[in-house]
């Protein structure tokens, strides 16, 4: 299989960074009513999603049909490439937010675990808080960068149990699955919500997501009905956990329950790969995916500063505007939704094009230049 792209798969990360904005989006003045009780399940959805389908192109890209080659030079690339890809913007963004972590009184920032923080590291063990970081959404960056230095040793592993590298992948799940599961249970308290993100607990995502592609390249054909069902399969698995969540008011447990749906979403998107669907294989939503990093980065920080202007403006006026919503026409409120959306994804794809891109291929040939891993050309014949 060559490393075409899978179109579905780029424009799916704009629908799951579009969820997490959904749930953070309530901060602001006037989007209160999108705080529903257990919203936060929407986040939790939209980053399930995320941890599988990197688990599933990282095996694309990287592994692809046992092409790996486990050498160190390779590792080393590898490391690179995802070092260059998300460290540029997240420090940055961790830049922008310190104003804000100084004057915070719900989330201050710690100076001693500030280290922690700018070597993604905060998520990495699964007992002990390092304090809020400064920007709050990098927490899935830690989660994803244990991911990717376990990834060259994952692959070294699968090409040396050849046929079996499925047993050994699935006997690896079940083994931190059922290792979650009992640390949840004897660690029965109101803050497990706090431990349930760490990395060690997510990995069984990354897992699930390599395991979905093995299985992927097997497939021959994407029409049979099945296949074609998986991706709303999964969108009315996530709506029965929020419904049950919701109505019951049942907390949704650890992040198991929600791997059933997320991988559904990414076959059943990776199905659809010659769709024509505009919602799925359009250039504009593949770019907005590839803008999605930068979106996940920038969104909750921009919301931050926003709602504090927007309440210094309405202190100013004499005017309450935390409770604005209540009192305003629900048309008016989808529509100031709306304009908030398109205001911060502007932002974000100015930064992607502007810093992030460059940023990426900059780093990315500095760090390979830095540690001599460049890959030799071959020698042309005379």
């Amino acid at each position: 299989m060559n490393k075409e792209l899978i179109r579905p798969l780029t424009a799916l990360r704009f629908y799951a960074a579009f969820v997490v904005f959904s749930l953070h989006a309530h901060m602001l003045p006037g989007l209160g009513w999108l705080g529903h009780p257990h919203a936060e399940l929407q986040g939790r959805l939209g980053v399930s999603v995320f941890f599988v389908l990197s688990g599933f192109i990282m095996t694309y890209v990287y592994y692809g049909e046992d092409k790996w080659e486990p050498t160190r030079a390779n590792a080393g690339r590898f490391l690179i490439a995802r070092v260059a890809r998300i460290f540029p913007l997240h420090l940055l963004t961790m830049l922008v937010c310190i104003p804000l972590g100084l004057k915070s009184n719900t989330s201050p920032v710690e100076w001693e675990y500030l280290p922690i923080h700018i070597g993604l590291l905060q998520e990495w063990s699964p007992i002990g808080y390092p304090g809020p970081g400064p920007n709050k959404v990098s927490w899935t960056l830690s989660v994803e960068m244990l991911f990717y230095v376990l990834t060259p040793l994952l692959f070294a592993v699968m090409l040396r149990a050849g046929k079996r590298k499925v047993l050994f992948l699935a006997s690896l799940f079940i083994a931190l699955a059922a290792l979650t599961i009992a640390f949840f249970t004897v660690h029965n308290d109101p803050d497990a919500f706090i431990k349930v993100e760490r990395a060690p607990f997510r990995v069984t995502d990354y897992l699930l997501g390599i395991m979905a592609f093995l299985f992927f390249q097997q497939v021959k054909s994407y029409t049979e009905w099945w296949k074609r069902a998986m991706l709303p399969a999964g969108i009315l698995w996530f709506c029965g956990m929020m419904a049950w969540q919701y109505y019951y008011d049942q907390q949704s447990g650890n992040n198991l329950w929600m791997l059933p749906g997320s991988v559904m979403v990414v076959l059943g998107t990776a199905f659809r790969r010659d769709t024509k669907n505009w919602f799925l294989a359009s250039d504009r939503m593949v770019f907005l995916g590839e803008a999605s990093f930068t979106f996940y980065m920038v969104h909750e920080l921009l919301l931050r500063y926003g709602r504090q202007a927007l309440l210094r403006i309405g202190q100013a006026f004499g005017r309450d505007l935390e409770h604005i919503h209540e009192q305003m026409h629900w048309s008016l409120c989808i529509l100031w939704f709306l304009v908030v959306f398109s205001v911060l994804q502007l932002v974000a794809i100015f930064v992607h094009r502007k810093f992030e891109a460059p940023m990426n291929t900059k780093g990315r040939k500095w760090l390979t230049t830095v540690f001599g891993l460049e890959k030799k050309k071959a020698p042309v014949a005379a």
